[in-house]
């Protein structure tokens, strides 16, 4: 990895953090498996809670392909990386509502679940991108969603 670091950094200045996050999640998620096989997943915080399901987006939405669909044949990097963007940019918005959330109006994985239900789509959704599309149209979708997701998370808190 560190010979293609530059050419990453190259193409998307944040690439190399947003991918060490995504590889910190999936670390962390690997850590908290044991705890939840032994005492179940209600005993971990809510913080966990988002790293056990962001880490299974990234695992499931991300990380697995399907060579037999036309938006999943092939992934450009424009794509990768903007799809990636926006599932560590929903995680950074989880981690951040949680954490400073007031203790009499303490926010959890299960309220960020129900006011965000589309936005969690909508990131799971975003591997059905076309490839073929142009790179700035790909790149301009992910821009997009991960506006979407900021002002969504800004409009759930000022609620």
């Amino acid at each position: 990895m560190r010979v293609l670091e530059p050419f990453f950094n190259d193409f998307d200045p944040s690439y190399s953090a947003t991918r060490n996050k995504a590889r910190d999640v999936l670390q962390q998620e690997d850590a908290l498996t044991e705890i939840v096989q032994l005492v179940g997943k209600e005993s971990l915080s809510e913080d966990q809670k988002v790293v056990m399901e962001v880490a299974k987006i990234i695992r499931e939405d991300f990380l697995q392909q399907n060579a037999f669909t036309d938006y999943d044949f092939t992934c450009p990097l424009v794509k990768s990386v903007g799809m990636l963007k926006c599932i560590m940019a929903f995680y950074d918005h989880c981690q951040k509502a949680i954490a400073d959330s007031p203790a009499e109006a303490k926010v959890t994985w299960a309220t960020i679940k129900v006011a965000q239900a589309s936005i969690i789509q909508k990131v799971v959704d975003t591997k059905f991108v076309e490839p073929k599309e142009s790179e700035e149209k790909i790149k301009a979708h992910y821009d997009e969603l991960v506006a979407e997701i900021e002002s969504s998370f800004a409009a759930m808190l000022d609620v």
